[in-house]
């Protein structure tokens, strides 16, 4: 089944009418501009973002050639995560929230910010709005359904060891400091799982959640999946490779605002390449996905697994910004349902946020470029309302 409104550019901006309605309806498949984006509709407070997993390398579409770029594809993490939305569902009855980048990482990298994923080819602008749209428009609906939930950007690594590497944008040398240091909110408050470190069912700290029992890293590591950081493998040491997040596990976690948390899952080679392996992988992650809801998140989860069947993409709150024009200053009427916001680049990058919004404070726009400015307005169950303002 095929989903038309993403021809439209500006992912944050515009919901375009179609005849579907715009309702994802759980368990069906939609495409963004010519299928290059796949997005399936889930009803679990989970989302599985697979940026590199793509094999498309259309003729028509030059190969990305940047300073720095990788190019390389994250070979079996799209079928390894196909077989875990259904053992997802044949556990639980209800799915993940699934996006895929069906394009090869070496026309399409969705793991970075807009020039460097496109190599500032404009005409492939479309396809990463339509990624980060999908994955936008399925946080909106976890936050309006259960409150938080967890984000997973899957990728695969070729280090010499082999263990599974969780990035929570903590890098190695700070995850080799003691606990006591990590639990300090120079740290805390930058971490993808900011959300979960500030509130969990079990009051855990944040490095209790980095490399604890219940950590992530010790419930894999516990089914025979060697994971950093773990109770058994706490950091990386200095000469060690190691993928900390990139630019998913930054726009998507919880570090600048929202509950839904973040994790970067880097792969290690066996788990992917061998088709046994992956089918064992896949059974294992979702039996700890589940403990890691019942954990951490929710009370007795893993008892009612599923709590909506469909998913509306229309936010029904009525709000104007005024006036539009603006110079510096702009106000939002009928806010009083909203609680915080972001002003975007455009390039969707965060010019500035606010946790706590008042309804007749104004926002000020000096720090945002002449022309369209993006506003982001969230409403106390974090669902997004996207705007737009010319300043002059």
């Amino acid at each position: 089944m095929q989903f038309k409104f993403f021809t439209c550019v500006l992912f944050f901006i515009i919901f375009c009418s179609t005849a579907d309605g715009q309702v994802f309806n759980v368990g069906n498949t939609y495409f963004g501009k010519d299928n290059y984006i796949e997005y399936f509709a889930g009803n679990a407070p989970i989302i599985i973002s697979v940026p590199h997993g793509g094999y498309l390398e259309p003729a028509g579409m030059p190969d990305r050639n940047c300073t720095d770029c990788s190019y390389v594809k994250d070979a079996y993490t799209q079928e390894l995560s196909r077989l875990i939305k259904d053992k997802f569902f044949e556990r639980t009855g209800c799915y993940p929230h699934m996006v895929y980048n069906l394009l090869h990482r070496k026309k399409l990298d969705m793991n970075r910010e807009l020039l460097s994923a496109t190599d500032s080819n404009a005409s492939l602008d479309d396809y990463w709005y339509d990624y980060h749209l999908f994955i936008d428009s399925a946080k909106s609906t976890i936050s309006k359904n259960y409150g938080k939930g967890l984000f997973v950007d899957m990728h695969g690594h070729g280090h010499t060891k082999q263990r599974i590497e969780l990035g929570y944008l903590v890098s190695k040398t700070t995850l080799g400091l003691s606990d006591s240091l990590i639990n300090l909110p120079l740290y805390t408050n930058f971490t993808s799982i900011r959300s979960l470190a500030l509130s969990n069912l079990q009051s855990l700290s944040h490095v209790a959640l980095l490399r604890g029992p219940f950590s992530m890293g010790s419930l894999l590591d516990n089914k025979g999946f060697p994971s950093v950081p773990s109770s058994s493998d706490p950091f990386p040491v200095a000469t060690d490779d190691y993928f900390n997040g990139g630019y998913n596990t930054v726009r998507h976690g919880s570090n600048s605002s929202g509950q839904i948390d973040a994790i970067q899952f880097e792969l290690y080679s066996s788990i992917r390449f061998d088709s046994t392996e992956r089918k064992k992988f896949a059974d294992s992650l979702v039996s700890i996905l589940i403990n890691y809801l019942d954990l951490h998140y929710f009370t007795n989860y893993s008892t009612t697994p599923c709590s909506i069947t469909s998913i509306e993409n229309i936010n029904t709150i009525e709000l104007e910004i005024y006036p539009n024009p603006a110079t510096d200053l702009i106000y939002i009427k009928n806010a009083s349902n909203i609680k915080s916001y972001s002003v975007l680049g455009p390039l969707g990058q965060t010019i500035e946020s606010k946790r706590t919004f008042y309804p007749n404070e104004p926002i000020s726009l000096t720090k945002s470029p002449s022309g369209l400015v993006y506003i982001l307005l969230f409403d106390e169950l974090n669902r997004a309302y996207p705007k737009k303002v010319l300043k002059r």
